[in-house]
């Protein structure tokens, strides 16, 4: 009887499959739901003008954390002189954020490619208020957030050479 009750409360193995399936080919992250392997095609030609994506709302981010699985998630973007700078928000930091504090190689999937990328910290509060007038007039975040908006963190992305 005891066996039977087991049987019952184990997930059926197609669910177990799907999953395992699914880890292994990797899933895109969806709103705010988080995904491993991003796919696309790569793109390492030199970039130095970012702005093409100011006409682009949302980018996916995949970073390598400690437990080596990637990790990807949808970010927002803007850009300042051509270069490419990309946001969090909250009290607590977001895996990817750990993990690129960690290491801050990256992979962004931007339309259908992937771009490989360094991201660094932005520790300088002129600028950080400079990016938060541009995330403020990109994304409307009042609209977003009503009138008591988050604190947000920035990074600079750079382009990682092969």
């Amino acid at each position: 009887m005891n066996g039977e009750r087991l049987l019952r409360r184990s997930p059926p193995s197609g669910t177990i499959l799907v999953g395992l399936l699914a880890l292994l080919v990797g899933c895109q992250p969806v709103d705010e739901r988080p995904g491993t392997w991003l796919r696309g095609e790569p793109f390492s030609a030199p970039l130095q003008d970012w702005s093409f994506t100011d006409e682009i709302d949302e980018i996916f981010i995949e970073t390598r954390p400690w437990y080596g699985l990637p990790h990807s998630t949808t970010i927002w973007c803007v850009t300042r002189q051509g270069k490419l700078y990309i946001g969090s928000y909250g009290d607590e930091e977001k895996a990817w954020e750990k993990a690129v504090a960690h290491h801050p190689g990256a992979r962004l999937q931007i339309g259908n490619r992937l771009h490989p990328v360094v991201i660094e910290p932005i520790r300088d509060p002129q600028l950080s208020a400079e990016l938060d007038l541009r995330y403020e007039t990109k994304y409307d975040m009042e609209a977003v957030f009503g009138k008591d908006l988050p604190a947000w963190r920035y990074y600079r992305v750079e382009q990682r050479r092969p």
